[in-house]
């Protein structure tokens, strides 16, 4: 099984309404790349995580039936962003240089 994750936590006030560069330090040590689950009222979990695919609030990673789906999507999900986040992107432009850049993998 893959990792556990946190199964509706106590998020801090306004998680999903902060824009990521904002955020405290400790708040992105705590949140940044740690998937979590939200129990819906029909018993699915929403799986989400705080990783920078939005400005400001955690990303919808997907739902999963049970909990152990829930687990197994998270680390899925989560490792395929993160290794995307980490590629380079090209910037073009109408005159060179063009470039390929790395975005930060943090906010701060």
């Amino acid at each position: 099984m893959p990792n556990c994750i946190p199964l509706n936590p106590v998020l801090p006030k306004n998680f999903d309404d902060t824009p990521n560069e904002k955020r405290s330090k400790s708040q992105l040590d705590a949140w940044w790349d740690h998937p979590y689950g939200i129990t819906c009222p029909d018993g699915k979990i929403t799986v989400r995580c705080l990783n920078g695919g939005a400005w400001d609030r955690s990303t919808v990673l997907g739902v999963a039936d049970n909990y152990e789906e829930a687990c197994e999507l998270a680390e899925r999900e989560q490792s395929a962003w993160v290794k995307r986040r980490a590629e380079p992107i090209f910037y073009y432009s109408g005159e060179a240089p063009f470039r390929a850049i790395r975005d930060a993998q943090r906010p701060d």
